[in-house]
């Protein structure tokens, strides 16, 4: 029996602090519809600028003599507007917004192999290499190139020559689905709020690096568990003063007193790490 799989993947990338955070990297197919797009929006302003200067030109003087005129003042510039189209369009609208028109309209944006948002250079090497992509002369249109799509069919993020050099693939922007609240289970139990803070402030950073730990940690083993909760747990513990059973359930019990009381924000300032020579509850 042959299964089929889906072009459109899933991959995770874990960050140092050993969060994992999964994109839907775009297959060949939206790809080549969203570059398209991209072409004929590209082409259509070449033809409307060659169509503008042959009018000027058609108003400036007789109609032979206008015609004339227009092929010899409009090739420049149109080879002008090419190379734009060809290079500056791509590389511009990626660096600013890490994505075109073409790869809006089918919900694609690029970013690193590291799942941040592109800049510049990352955007300027990926585009420069696009002539790379169409070797050998197989590009027709701009659209074709069969350099490109074998890099691409042999490479898991479906990288182009441009993204391997420039370390980008190109994602899928998925829309926000709704998440559930967090809940603590098992309540609290009286012995455990007793020593609890009545407030407790997380910066942004920690309040997400807790959420994530604690939705992922059903998925966990206890092992790994404790592993993942002891790299948070005893700086926030030192600062709160509020130390649990284990560490992962000191988590828990902090992340739901402070979203219990608003989610406060502490500047990032006031992280503070385990010094080498203080003391861990937990084994």
């Amino acid at each position: 029996m042959v299964s089929c799989v889906p072009l459109d993947t899933d991959i995770a990338i874990e960050t140092p602090e050993h969060i994992v955070f999964r994109y839907k990297v775009a297959g060949p197919g939206r790809r080549f519809f969203a570059y398209v797009i991209d072409l004929l929006l590209c082409y259509a302003a070449i033809i409307v600028i060659g169509v503008a200067i042959a009018l000027a030109a058609i108003g400036a003087g007789s109609l032979v003599g206008a015609m004339q005129d227009a092929l010899q003042a409009g090739a420049g510039l149109v080879l002008v507007v090419l190379f734009a189209a060809q290079w500056l369009y791509f590389a511009v609208l990626e660096g600013w917004r890490g994505t075109t028109p073409g790869k809006r309209a089918f919900g694609l944006r690029v970013v690193t192999t590291t799942g941040r948002p592109i800049g510049v250079r990352e955007a300027a090497l990926r585009n420069i290499l696009r002539a790379a992509d169409a070797l050998p002369a197989t590009q027709l249109l701009g659209i074709f190139s069969a350099v490109g799509l074998v890099s691409i069919a042999l490479t898991k993020r479906f990288q182009r020559l441009g993204d391997l050099v420039a370390g980008t693939m190109v994602v899928v922007n998925e829309r926000a689905r709704a998440v559930p609240p967090l809940l603590l289970w098992p309540p609290a139990t009286p012995a455990e709020l007793g020593p609890l803070p009545d407030v407790v402030l997380l910066d942004a950073d920690e309040r997400l690096a807790i959420e994530l730990f604690l939705r992922r940690r059903p998925r966990l083993g206890r092992a790994r568990e404790l592993e993942l909760a002891q790299m948070l747990a005893p700086s926030l513990s030192r600062r709160t003063g509020f130390y649990a059973a284990d560490p992962s359930r000191t988590l828990a019990l902090l992340y739901d007193r402070a979203a219990n009381a608003g989610r406060g924000e502490a500047p990032p300032s006031s992280r503070l790490s385990l010094p080498s020579g203080g003391s861990n509850p937990w084994p």
